[in-house]
């Protein structure tokens, strides 16, 4: 899927936004009475608000500029096979949560230096790919604590 407008790589976000949320709590439900359960809980709260985020600057930024075309993005560039079976383990799913979140940065950051027409669209982009560097961090202390 080429991302080939703003609009579609802003759509793309929303919906990558709702499928992290979803991977979050699905993991947390693998990491019960685990130090990752509340990680994960609190990282899937943190998808849903960034999805928020994502829908409101779609709604500031909706006029003939989100047509306007841009090159080089590719969707399944950004995506991930976040399946979680119920024989995987926590480590699993920390696994797939660490390449969750790079390729999300990946995306926002990709996507900000491609939209650079739309000034404060790719500022809000930028934002996000640096939060994301907050999560990565969580989710490796885990893995240095072995809390899962």
């Amino acid at each position: 899927m080429e991302l080939n407008t703003a609009g579609a790589v802003l759509t793309f976000a929303i919906r990558l936004e709702g499928h992290s949320a979803g991977f979050y709590e699905e993991a947390a439900s693998l990491a019960r009475e685990s130090p990752a359960e509340e990680v994960f809980l609190s990282l899937a709260g943190s998808k849903r608000k960034r999805k928020e985020r994502v829908e409101r600057s779609r709604r500031e930024y909706v006029n003939e500029m989100l047509l306007e075309p841009i090159v080089g993005l590719q969707g399944s560039d950004y995506l991930v096979e976040t399946k979680l079976t119920t024989d995987m383990d926590s480590q699993s799913a920390l696994q797939l949560a660490r390449e969750l979140e790079k390729n999300s940065q990946r995306l926002y950051l990709d996507a900000a230096e491609k939209i650079n027409h739309l000034p404060q669209l790719a500022r809000v982009f930028k934002r996000l790919g640096q939060e994301i560097a907050d999560h990565k961090l969580r989710l490796e202390s885990l893995d240095a604590q072995k809390g899962i």
